[in-house]
C-alpha cells in the first residue's frame, strides 16, 4: 500500500484510486476519449510509440481545460 493510501485511511479520507475513478469517468462524461484521459491520469503503456505518443499528448492538452474547468468549479472558483 501506498503511503498517501495508508494516511487517507489512516485519518478516513477518501482512497486515491476513487478519486482516480472519479476523474476518469467524470472526465469521460465531459467527452475526453478514453485514451486522453488515460493519459492525462499517467496510465500510458510502456510501449507506445512516440508518434502516437505526442498525438495523445495533443488529445489531452486539448481536453484537459474541459476537466480543468469542471475543478474549478467543484471548489467554487
Amino acid at each position: 500500500m501506498a503511503a498517501s493510501s495508508r494516511i487517507l485511511g489512516k485519518h478516513d479520507l477518501i482512497r486515491p484510486k476513487y478519486l482516480r475513478k472519479y476523474a476518469f469517468d467524470k472526465m469521460i462524461e465531459l467527452d475526453v476519449s478514453e485514451s486522453g484521459a488515460d493519459l492525462i491520469e499517467g496510465r500510458v503503456p510502456v510501449s507506445v510509440g512516440a508518434k502516437h505518443y505526442m498525438a495523445l499528448e495533443r488529445q489531452s492538452a486539448e481536453f484537459y481545460p474541459r476537466y480543468l474547468k469542471h475543478l474549478e468549479k467543484l471548489r467554487g472558483c
